[in-house]
């Protein structure tokens, strides 16, 4: 039941796919891997058919449950979508959003506090905490405890997120919104450590609704279409990122300018490639530290980072992702450098309205 939850179990398929595929000019290689593509399929198909045929039980809560998940490693933009529609309703609900806590060093039960340890909580819940910080944020490797606990002490409780929860199907969900990134499209990807799928593609009927994540702000309505029909599903949307502010690390009040600067770039975060096409884009002239996605710094990481800003005088500002600023700011001999995050959310390019309202309409029913 846990095998394919096990976040152990999917890193080793990456890293063998990562070290196969070095071979860049043997593309070919990756299907070597096929087999074990295989073992993974049986094994997702089999979890999935155990729930469908009610083996393994699915819990139903009384109250709201929005689940935000995908059906591919790597990042599609699930914290920023948690945190929209979390956006959505705090202004008339209390709510509380529950996630894996995903690079924490633990697995049981933890709430997430302003201040607390992005070891023991995870860098992607201390984000979202911080930017809600009178909303019930927690951790929980085992999400039916993790709802059952924050129901039981927080009866004012009127809605509940769950972040990467797609493949989590021991609690039925009211909204099961599923995500896919538009440069890497789940319906032209191959189960892992060929490709990068959970499971299989035929996964997405469970879903309710799919965005269409990280779009190009110009992205016209027919393509748009097209990549409709491939998903084939009825309720589809489409949402781009949205780059806001770059903020001071250890002083929220402080912005700065990225326009035609040179800066260090340092970043723990699945795919950098949207990022670093923004910066040049601003014609930003950027040496990219980059490493492993949920990174845990250490003080030679620290050093590292420090040594490359001091190396070039012309660097301006050490930028950082929000979800890496999280870890970041533990160190403080970061204090005394121009330390900033880029703030990112995410907004639709059609049918804002309409997803606000449904999202609102299914909170309300209950």
């Amino acid at each position: 039941k846990g095998a394919i939850d096990s976040k152990y179990f999917i890193t080793s398929l990456t890293f063998i796919k990562i070290n196969v595929c070095k071979y860049k000019t043997m593309k070919w290689f990756k299907w070597i891997l096929l087999p074990l593509s295989l073992i993974f399929w049986l094994i997702t198909e089999i979890r999935n058919q155990l729930y469908d045929f009610g083996i393994l039980k699915t819990k139903e809560f009384k109250l709201p449950i929005i689940g935000i998940g995908n059906i591919s490693v790597g990042g599609t933009g699930k914290t920023p979508h948690t945190e929209y529609i979390a956006k959505i309703l705090k202004d008339e609900y209390k709510i509380a959003l529950l996630s894996k806590g995903y690079g924490r060093k633990t697995q049981n039960f933890n709430y997430v506090h302003t201040n607390s340890n992005p070891i023991e909580v995870g860098d992607e819940s201390l984000q979202t905490k911080r930017n809600f910080p009178d909303q019930i944020v927690a951790v929980d490797h085992h999400r039916v405890n993790g709802v059952e606990k924050i129901l039981s002490e927080h009866q004012n409780i009127r809605a509940i997120i769950l972040d990467d929860a797609f493949q989590h199907r021991s609690i039925k969900l009211g909204y099961n919104i599923l995500l896919c990134d538009y440069n890497i499209p789940f319906y032209e990807d191959y189960i892992m450590p060929v490709g990068k799928l959970r499971e299989s593609r035929k996964g997405i009927k469970r879903a309710d609704y799919v965005i269409v994540t990280k779009c190009p702000q110009n992205l016209k309505k027919e393509e748009a279409e097209k990549i409709a029909n491939k998903i084939n599903k009825k309720e589809i949307f489409f949402s781009t990122i949205k780059y806001e502010k770059v903020i001071a690390v250890f002083d929220s009040k402080k912005t700065f300018d990225l326009n035609k600067q040179s800066i260090i770039v340092v970043t723990g975060i699945a795919n950098s490639n949207p990022l670093l096409h923004h910066l040049n884009q601003l014609n930003v002239k950027a040496n990219h530290l980059k490493y492993a996605d949920h990174h845990n710094y250490k003080n030679a990481d620290i050093k590292k980072i420090i040594t490359a800003f001091k190396t070039d005088i012309n660097n301006e500002i050490i930028l950082t992702t929000e979800k890496d600023a999280q870890k970041l700011k533990e160190y403080d001999e970061l204090s005394s450098f121009p330390l900033y995050y880029l703030k990112v959310t995410v907004d639709f390019l059609w049918n804002k309205d309409k997803f606000d309202k449904k999202i609102m309409e299914y909170v309300k029913s209950y």
